[in-house]
């Protein structure tokens, strides 16, 4: 829906809507039940000595890949648009969205938690921001009189969205991972299982940094097991239980990308300076200045629970909008000769 109001101004309100489907998932064929990683029996523990596919080769996982994914996304955006008059012009938008997939990867697809509970990956997408605003603008300086004074040119772009969903995995086999090292090989998605949650997770977009980095979130794990630990005030629980002197495994009650990282904040801003030198031909000197505020972008957190970790829920990296390779106050000149 489109509608003019004013003269020049101009507002636009729509919806965009997507749903994929036989996308891509991994899986194990051959998954032994959690507390079963304690026996190495399975559904099809082994080949015969003779078997004319692979003699005397122990079958163990069998990785599938299916078409079995599905994903929906949902956006509902505004755009006001300001033509240019008077030397200004201007655009601003604004974008609501949710998406939700079983797998973000766009080749393979990530091996999901439990391979007989597919909807237990279903999720945020580990790209969905939920709130999502730009606004940029252009104005010609309204100096006169000479070459020096005319054809001054600022421009600016600022970009704010919310942050991109997290994940949080139990770790890896150990001491102080959830599943014992001797075991590990006998679950194929160790490395997406996830922990119990107990209650809300304390986040503090503005914490102050500690010796390695940011600390997002606090770094408080609780190994229910004998002789574990389970700091005071701890709501990320390994998912292990210790029944009739046993310890008894499952897969983490946490859902996939139910937390939220960091969000993210950026202008840029450009000054341009034209003059003609005669008859088609012009010199164009710009400044350009990205993240003028040089404010911090932090990347995700670090996501790995494990007891007494010191990276865990601690963010050590910036970020651009697309990825988390860094970002920081930067200029450059440019000198063009048009003709």
């Amino acid at each position: 829906m489109q509608r003019e109001v004013g003269r020049g101004f101009g507002i636009t309100v729509g919806y965009f809507g997507s749903k994929g489907t036989h996308l891509r998932l991994t899986r194990n064929l051959n998954q032994t039940f959690l507390n079963a990683a304690l026996n190495p029996v399975r559904r099809f523990p082994a080949l015969s000595p003779n078997s004319p596919i692979a003699p005397n080769v122990p079958l163990l996982n069998i990785t599938f890949r299916e078409g079995t994914g599905n994903s929906n996304y949902n956006a509902l955006w505004a755009t006001a648009t300001k033509r240019l008059s008077r030397g200004l012009q201007f655009n601003a938008s604004y974008t609501f969205s949710k998406s939700i997939d079983y797998n973000s990867q766009s080749s393979q697809g990530v091996t999901v938690q439990d391979s007989y509970d597919l909807r237990g990956d279903r999720g945020l997408s580990d790209f969905d921001a939920r709130h999502r605003f730009v606004v940029s603008g252009l104005y010609e300086l309204p100096f006169s009189g000479n070459q020096l004074k005319e054809g001054w040119q600022l421009s600016f772009i600022t970009h704010s969205q919310s942050g991109n969903p997290v994940t949080l995995l139990a770790g890896n086999a150990g001491a102080i991972g959830a599943i014992p090292a001797a075991n590990a090989n006998s679950l194929t998605g160790l490395a997406t299982l996830r922990p119990d949650i107990s209650g809300p997770i304390t986040i503090s977009p503005t914490a102050a940094p500690t010796g390695i980095g940011v600390q997002y979130f606090p770094n408080l794990v609780c190994d229910p097991r004998p002789g574990g630990s389970c700091p005071s005030g701890a709501t990320v629980i390994l998912p292990v239980a210790f029944v009739g002197g046993k310890t008894i495994y499952h897969f983490g009650s946490m859902g996939r990308n139910v937390l939220i990282g960091p969000r993210f904040n950026n202008s840029d801003l450009s000054l341009i300076k034209r003059t003609k030198i005669g008859e088609g031909m012009l010199i164009e000197f710009r400044w350009e200045v990205f993240d003028i505020f040089n404010h911090a972008n932090f990347g995700q957190p670090g996501r790995t629970a494990q007891v007494g970790s010191t990276a865990f829920g601690v963010i050590t990296n910036t970020r651009f909008p697309t990825g988390d390779s860094g970002s920081s106050r930067q200029m450059q000149f440019a000198l063009k000769f048009k003709f």
